[in-house]
């Protein structure tokens, strides 16, 4: 069962705010749960720096009006360092899943100018929805997931929480693993791992083995198949360079869908 009781946006009250607020209407559509919308202040960092009285703000306020009628929202304002107020407020908060839409920069501008989503991908302790790039229309309805398996590990939480997640919106849910070599050459312990994975679809969805460069290839099956979520695994690093090369936020920048980092 999908434990989505609680979910923080973390918002700057600008076009990409809304983005997040319309990948949370889309959960809250199907799950019912509380919203907590995060404004974090910080003076050197104006990637979620609030801009008190923009019309991005009121219209973020009518669009949650709107569209989250029956949800619960809070408001919280907190100084400091944005990933690491994001971090701290949903362990206090005890929050399922963080919802952000960031900047979709280069890895060398994510680097230089600090990317906060890559911080957080790699360091909060819950699930991290990404999406980076700025849409608008009607919220996103869930129907088709792929779920990124590494078959030395078949039981990751990525995969656990990608079935959930579809059985939770009735949702298809493919399974997606690069290999570096074809299926019928592979050892037998991951032959193994890899019909189990199937047995767990059981008919829900189909696995897509495939080779090359992990990012490009699982972007291009997003893109081709456009998926509607894209979950990955959690890479965890303390450094810099690591989280803004990590595959779950070169995935958040390349996929054509919202990713999710378990």
């Amino acid at each position: 069962m999908l434990d989505l009781k609680t979910i923080l946006l973390p918002v700057d009250f600008s076009g990409r705010s809304l983005e997040a607020a319309r990948q949370a209407r889309g959960l809250a559509r199907r799950v019912p749960c509380r919203l907590i919308l995060l404004n974090v202040l910080n003076s050197r960092n104006s990637e979620f720096e609030f801009e008190a009285g923009g019309w991005c703000m009121q219209e973020l306020q009518s669009y949650l009006n709107r569209e989250f009628p029956d949800t619960p929202v809070e408001y919280a304002a907190e100084p400091g360092e944005p990933a690491e107020v994001i971090n701290r407020v949903a362990r206090e908060r005890r929050v399922d899943l963080i919802v952000m839409a960031g900047q979709n920069r280069t890895p060398f501008e994510a680097l230089a100018l600090g990317s906060v989503t890559a911080e957080v991908l790699s360091s909060a302790r819950c699930p991290v929805l990404v999406s980076l790039y700025e849409e608008r229309g009607p919220s996103p309805l869930f129907r088709r997931i792929l779920c990124v398996v590494d078959l030395s590990d078949s039981t990751g939480a990525n995969l656990n929480w990608s079935l959930r997640f579809a059985e939770a919106f009735g949702a298809r849910c493919d399974v997606i693993c690069v290999a570096s070599i074809a299926q019928d050459r592979l050892p037998y312990t991951e032959g193994e791992r890899l019909e189990a994975i199937k047995k767990r679809l059981d008919g829900r969805g189909q696995v897509l083995l495939t080779a090359g460069d992990p990012a490009k290839m699982i972007a291009a099956a997003s893109a081709d198949v456009k998926y509607d979520l894209l979950v990955t695994g959690r890479q965890r690093s303390t450094d810099e360079l690591s989280r803004v090369h990590s595959l779950p936020f070169t995935l958040a920048r390349l996929a054509s869908c919202p990713v999710v980092a378990t």
